[in-house]
């Protein structure tokens, strides 16, 4: 039989990528300058994998995106329509109701029971209207053309009311969004690239390849479901720890991981790493009486808070929490940029080990991009000596134009990557020379 990667991920043309074609088997390394593109490979290969493994939230998501229009339609016509005294009452009730409906969608995948729930909603809202209140005709032509403007995709009849013809709008996303979840529409990851990187223009190419069958093209209308990896989690920064942003949707996914309570499988990595790194043990407790949820006990019984800590222990803390709830296993990739930053050089060959040592032992994938030596260095002798380094690959980014790189594989030879490090002191030999 042929021997074919695990996985393979080919990006062609977009942003700084030219082509990448990346194997994935174990752990998979990629160096280049900076501005070559690796973080736009982690973010692609992250955000294809999270579309996947949260398919149908995502669908609801995308579908309280497009009904974000209909809620302030509503909105409106509460306040409009029950804007007098003796109506407070009834106006805090419905948009009560109305604000439920938007939380169901937020926190649930879409079902035929929740939208039947909304126009159910909807019909009560225009009973409740026609039973006794005296709106003037401006009122109603308002609503009627705001309701059209929301609903403008759509053919609806003039004579329709706002509220039949944003029901009309309603049914329609709705079935839209069932037909989603059946056939896994390749849409629906389109539209999370684009809310990722802000832009319309897609890779000319972004092809995922499970044993040599390709699963996955933007080409083709649905996603396959992977099996080699399962989850994948992405770390850019040790900083993110304890922060809740909506610009880095990253960021709130590891700390949900990190906070989750699931039984740990791999005490002795959490043990090492406690006894031979970093001499002491990152936890997590969301029990409303303590005051930092984060925390670190050192092993002499002293305790920190966690996010005062040095950027070092952090990088292992969240390694040590991931394994510690059991967030990680051997269909998990681990995503990585710049693994060494902020970590004493004894420290970058400690965090090499383990990476090495996940993989071994627990199956974990991992793709890295590195500036260092030390890491790049380890990574391929401690690798070697633990009987795993045909399961590690090395890329290096080459620059073709001003701002376009392909990525070369290097198989096992790294001498590239650090002929490209040796820029660096080309140009201190060229600033600090006579």
């Amino acid at each position: 039989m042929e021997n074919v990667s695990n996985l393979n991920i080919l990006i062609e043309d977009f942003r700084a990528v030219k082509t990448a074609n990346i194997s994935i088997d174990g752990i998979t390394i990629i160096a280049g300058e900076n501005g070559s593109g690796k973080s736009t490979i982690s973010k692609l290969i992250y955000y294809l994998y999270k579309t996947i493994s949260n398919y149908d939230f995502l669908v609801g998501e995308n579908l309280n995106r497009e009904l974000r229009n209909v809620f302030f339609f509503f909105s409106i016509s509460i306040n409009e329509v029950f804007r007098n005294k003796n109506d407070r009452e009834v106006r805090s009730e419905l948009l009560m109701e109305l604000n439920n409906i938007r939380e169901d969608l937020n926190y649930n995948s879409p079902t035929t029971i929740q939208m039947n729930n909304f126009l159910n909603f909807i019909t009560r809202l225009q009973i409740t209207v026609r039973m006794g209140n005296d709106l003037n005709l401006g009122i109603f032509n308002r609503l009627n053309f705001i309701a059209k403007d929301i609903a403008k995709r759509i053919s609806i009849n003039d004579d329709k009311d706002s509220f039949e013809i944003i029901k009309i709008y309603i049914e329609n996303l709705y079935k839209e969004a069932f037909g989603h979840k059946s056939s896994r529409s390749t849409k629906i990851f389109k539209t999370e690239l684009f809310n990722v990187f802000h832009d319309s223009n897609l890779p000319k190419r972004f092809n995922v390849y499970e044993f040599g069958q390709e699963i996955i093209s933007l080409s083709k209308n649905n996603l396959s479901i992977p099996y080699f990896i399962q989850n994948v989690v992405y770390i850019d920064t040790p900083m993110m720890l304890g922060i809740e942003t909506l610009e880095y949707n990253h960021w709130d996914d590891l700390n949900n991981m990190i906070k989750s309570s699931n039984q740990n499988n791999f005490t002795s990595f959490t043990r090492f790493i406690s006894e031979q790194i970093i001499n002491g043990e990152a936890n997590y407790d969301d029990n409303y009486l303590t005051v930092n949820d984060f925390t670190f006990k050192r092993n002499d019984g002293s305790v920190f808070n966690l996010l005062d800590c040095a950027t070092g222990i952090k990088s292992f803390s969240i390694l040590q929490l991931l394994i510690k709830n059991g967030a990680i296993n051997d269909k998990t990739l681990l995503i990585i940029d710049e693994p060494e930053s902020n970590l004493h050089p004894q420290w970058i060959v400690e965090y090499a080990r383990l990476i090495v040592l996940l993989n071994k032992e627990i199956g974990m994938k991992f793709l890295l991009a590195s500036h260092n030596p030390d890491m790049v260095s380890s990574i391929k002798i401690i690798g070697e000596k633990e009987g795993i380094l045909d399961k590690i690959n090395f890329y290096l980014a080459k620059k073709q134009s001003k701002f376009t790189y392909d990525f070369v594989n290097l198989h096992q030879d790294i001498d590239p990557i650090f002929e490209s490090f040796n820029i660096a002191f080309e140009r201190i030999n060229l600033y600090g020379g006579e």
